[in-house]
């Protein structure tokens, strides 16, 4: 329908069909639909500023009987000088209430319009829109109700927030009743940050300095993470870890900081706190997910994480996640390649039973460490004329002896059992084995502000871990206090064979120029010859700790008692084995 205007004086036009207003003006105005739409649909609180300037008038006397209420818009138009418009249909059938004596020109419209189930509203400082009125239901009482949905311990947690844990007392506990500060970095938090490494995933985490040895770990075994200033003990779902299977942030589900003292629960850890991990495991929805990326220094990046259950009940699950990534870096010679995959299956056996097996394999041909770019301090913290600034990617080192890299390897499995509502049964085993190689030179003396002499060095690790963690857990309620105790036993065994052979042959020749590092290296490791004058050092460690620890979280209202204790066993054996060019010094020590 096409509106149409409440007339001083009515008259109809052969074309348009519409209806006018003339507002004391001798030329008829023919107003275009799309104007009067486009007023209608002007913003609404335009209009309430609009309503008050036309509002503005004193009262005036009225004296509008009850007419058909086209009429009556009219005669009330001719009397205020106000323009009305509206579409016919609107009004058809409907009859104005008698509007008489002196009220303000609104109150006098609302009054007219009071027995219409119509409305209006400003579309401008002169122009009224007549409208449907708004329904007006009044609604009952409405009962909102839910309940919060428990997060697991060992989830990814909840966009950034995580808000119960089992590392900070082996139970699932909300994180306000542990006395210690514990910070989770959430799956949410990696994937938005997009870290490379433990290390980068750590940066914004209260408590932990993760970058202390700047380009030269990555995470892993060799990490140097400070946590409130001591080197920081990793875990991986419960269980000490010496190799870098917890290194990789593609496999990890969330990354705990747990600030403080946390021997009693784990044996000997450093005062400063320990970094508890959780690998990836099936989960009860199904999940497939596989992303692409790319980034600086030609990066290029793939990963899987795809969950789903083998079953039609569901009662076993598998999950894969797997990652496989290059690039180079900001300094020439040093890259970074990865491919790894941690597959695992869940078989819940019965309600009260399950058991779950997962493995791990990755290989590093390149780490993206940087060892050998050990900058002289002129050139790079200091510079000026004499000593200009070192190019941030002149690699420092030797480019025909530059490997660094490894493999690792894990299995894993858990187990668990509800006995009764008062008594549950858990069990987790690790068998880690990892092999790293590092073919690098390093910094000498140096000879001048420019110049200075590399050593060259060739290093192989293996590292052996194997840890087991049995507790028996549950709650009970004495009078008013709500117990949640555990009792357990774990032990790990941990060994590491360090080989590393120095090269002291021609170190005189092998002089690098910090702002042209192109020198010149024939590596020479053989301690059978002659011409080779190389050092070999050979250490050995080997650590084994057992105990048995106890804890009783008491709650009473809103006051949390956590109450504990622990007996450990150690062993702990080193050796050290040095040859030079055939002459063999021993020493060793228990």
């Amino acid at each position: 329908m096409e509106p149409e205007i409440a007339p001083r004086l009515v008259g109809r036009t052969k074309k348009s069909g519409l209806r006018h207003v003339w507002l004391n003006r001798p030329v008829m105005l023919a107003i275009p639909s799309a104007l009067l739409f486009a007023l209608a649909s002007m913003d609404a609180r335009a209009a309430s500023s609009n309503v008050s300037q036309t509002a503005a008038p004193l009262a005036r006397s009225y004296n509008i009987p009850s007419l058909p209420l086209g009429q009556a818009l009219a005669t009330y138009g001719k009397q205020t000088g106000v323009q009305v418009t509206y579409d016919p249909a609107l009004l058809t059938g409907k009859t104005s209430a008698a509007v008489s004596g002196s009220m303000a020109p609104q109150d006098a419209l609302q009054k007219l319009l009071s027995s219409s189930n119509l409305s209006y509203r400003y579309a401008g400082s002169n122009t009224i829109v007549i409208q449907k009125a708004s329904a007006n239901i009044t609604l009952g009482p409405v009962r909102v109700g839910g309940t919060v949905t428990h997060q697991d311990p060992t989830g990814p947690g909840v966009g950034y927030v995580a808000t119960t844990t089992m590392s900070g007392t082996k139970t699932d506990t909300p994180i306000t009743e542990i006395p210690n500060s514990i910070y989770v970095v959430t799956k949410q938090l990696m994937q938005d940050q997009q870290p490379q490494s433990v290390v980068e995933a750590l940066r914004y985490t209260p408590g932990v300095y993760s970058e202390s040895e700047g380009s030269y770990g990555n995470g892993g075994y060799v990490s140097g993470i400070m946590q409130r200033g001591f080197s920081t003990t990793q875990f991986v779902d419960g269980l000490m870890t010496n190799t870098a299977s917890s290194g990789e942030p593609a496999f990890l589900e969330r990354i705990e900081a747990i600030n403080g003292p946390a021997s009693v629960m784990y044996g000997q850890v450093n005062p400063g706190g320990m970094l508890a991990m959780d690998l990836k495991k099936p989960t009860d929805t199904p999940l497939h997910q596989i992303s692409v990326g790319f980034g600086s220094w030609h990066r290029y990046e793939t990963t899987v994480d795809i969950s789903d259950k083998v079953t039609k009940s569901g009662n076993i699950r598998y999950r894969i996640s797997a990652i496989g990534v290059t690039s180079n870096t900001q300094i020439d010679n040093v890259n970074y390649h990865r491919v790894g995959v941690i597959p695992s299956v869940t078989w819940d056996i019965d309600k009260k039973t399950s058991l779950t097996l997962l493995g791990m394999y990755m290989y590093t041909p390149g780490d993206g460490t940087a060892y050998a770019n050990q900058e002289p301090l002129l050139g790079t913290l200091i510079s000026n004329n004499d000593y200009p600034q070192i190019p941030r990617k002149n690699f420092l080192g030797t480019s025909n002896w530059n490997k660094t890299g490894g493999t690792q390897a894990m299995f894993e499995y858990q187990f668990q059992h509800k006995f009764n509502k008062y008594i549950n049964f858990s069990q987790i085993f690790i068998w880690e084995h990892s092999k790293y190689e590092q073919d690098t030179a390093y910094k000498g003396a140096s000879i001048s502000s420019t110049e200075g002499r590399l050593g060259a060095w060739s290093t192989n690790s293996q590292r052996n871990t194997v840890a087991l963690d049995s507790r028996v857990w549950g709650n009970i309620k004495t009078g008013m206090l709500n117990h949640t105790w555990v009792i357990g036993s774990d032990f790990r065994q941990y060994n590491n064979n360090i080989s590393s052979l120095f090269d002291y042959t021609n170190t005189t020749d092998r002089v690098i120029n910090y702002h042209d590092p192109n020198p010149a290296y024939n590596p020479c490791f053989n301690l059978k010859s002659s011409n080779c004058k190389d050092y070999l050092i050979n250490n050995y460690n080997g650590y084994f700790q057992e105990g048995v620890y106890f804890q009783d979280q008491i709650k009473w209202d809103r006051l949390s008692i956590l109450l504990g204790g622990r007996e450990d066993w150690v062993n702990y054996n080193s050796h050290k084995k040095h040859i030079l060019n055939i002459i063999v010094k021993r020493r060793s020590s228990l």
